[in-house]
């Protein structure tokens, strides 16, 4: 039963940050807005500055709820996977559960991102991508990939 439940959740793990991730719409990690040779390069205004960090903060605080949401989802998972008196009802419940709490989560994190994107300019935004990008190179290259962190930037 322990496996199962390890191969739901691993399952389900893989699903959750594509959203974003294949549409090619995302951020740099952290506070890259606060980075002055980065606000630079993208000739960001003290006014866009103070309006993305006032939308990433906005959305991280909702994101840190709904991620224990979905941390106590998973849990339920967990619980309904192993239980001595297996029920498949009730764990094909927790997983839909788990599945819409993760949902909750990526739509919130798209919201964040259409709100920085709705703050720049196509300029920007290029620019901003193609940094990112660079910096995810730069970061294979040394070896040193690591998963999303989690809110502000990703």
């Amino acid at each position: 039963m322990r496996t199962i439940a390890r191969i739901l959740i691993a399952v389900a793990g893989l699903a959750m940050p594509l959203t974003a991730f294949a549409t090619g719409f995302d951020l740099p990690r952290g506070a890259w807005w606060e980075d002055d040779r980065l606000a630079d390069f993208l000739a960001l205004t003290d006014g866009q500055r103070e309006e993305i960090r006032n939308r990433v903060y906005e959305h991280a605080r909702r994101m840190a709820d709904l991620n224990a949401d979905v941390r106590k989802a998973e849990i339920d998972l967990r619980q309904a996977v192993g239980a001595d008196d297996f029920d498949a009802e009730k764990v094909r419940a927790a997983f839909a559960s788990f599945q819409q709490a993760r949902q909750r989560l990526e739509v919130e994190r798209f919201e964040m991102l259409l709100g920085v994107r709705l703050v720049l300019t196509t300029e920007q935004w290029n620019r901003l991508q193609r940094a990112r990008e660079r910096l995810e190179r730069m970061r294979d290259e040394r070896g040193d990939r690591k998963p999303p962190a989690g809110p502000p930037g990703r």
